[in-house]
């Protein structure tokens, strides 16, 4: 099933005001390795539990399936505005003139006319095709201010309303701010008690750039539920 998404701030809230006004939900469903099932885990999760955030990606393989989910929500009287979607741009279309075909892709996908929040997914450039891990030779050069320059020219257009960024390190942040008309909205990262982030959620708080950690409770692979951070904060005996 999808895991949580969880947003970083001082105080318990359902909320979160980002830099351009909206409201982000401070808890998301992710659809990373969500399974055959997303549509109706997507709708239940919205309709039954509340959710009103669902990330997704064009990587993750799901968007169809998460546009049903969404798509099912709606018909079951959840009006649009109080959903907040997220997604990303992969690393295979980092180039200008792939920007907005691919937003445009993710939109026929979901069954939508925008989305609420378009990340670069990760910061560097895959050759088509590429490996994962990429081999030698895989990764381009990456135009991040002119791949920077389309996203901006979608929320100008209205087809996403704001834009952020995953996976960044503070000299690629610091990179990006230098050419930035828009600061991005929302930088998103692996943050949990094995992996704290320190210095790029520094870096991002200083900018009031808002940060979201994904795998919050860890992963499929990894049980964070008796690390002894977490029992600190969390007994479970």
């Amino acid at each position: 099933m999808a895991s949580a998404k969880a947003t970083m701030g001082q105080e318990k809230q359902d909320h979160f005001v980002l830099k351009s006004g909206h409201a982000m939900p401070a808890v998301g469903l992710g659809t990373w390795r969500a399974g055959s099932d997303t549509a109706h885990s997507v709708q239940t999760a919205i309709t039954e539990a509340g959710y009103r955030h669902v990330d997704t990606a064009a990587e993750y393989g799901v968007e169809k399936e998460v546009g049903k989910g969404l798509k099912a929500a709606m018909e079951a009287r959840i009006d649009r505005k109080d959903l907040f979607v997220t997604s990303k741009l992969w690393c295979t279309n980092l180039v200008p003139e792939r920007v907005r075909p691919a937003l445009e892709n993710t939109l026929k996908d979901l069954q939508l006319d925008y989305i609420d929040l378009y990340h670069i997914h990760w910061p560097f450039r895959l050759k088509d095709g590429a490996h994962k891990p990429p081999e030698a030779g895989e990764v381009l050069e990456f135009d991040m201010e002119g791949v920077w320059k389309e996203m901006e020219n979608l929320v100008k257009d209205g087809l996403v309303k704001d834009i952020g960024i995953c996976n960044y390190t503070v000299t690629k942040l610091d990179r990006l701010l230098r050419s930035a008309k828009i600061t991005p909205a929302v930088c998103q990262m692996e943050m949990h008690p094995g992996w704290k982030n320190d210095k790029i959620f520094e870096a991002c708080k200083k900018h009031g750039i808002h940060v979201t950690a994904y795998s919050p409770l860890g992963s499929s692979e990894k049980n964070l539920a008796h690390d002894p951070v977490v029992e600190k904060v969390w007994p479970t005996s």
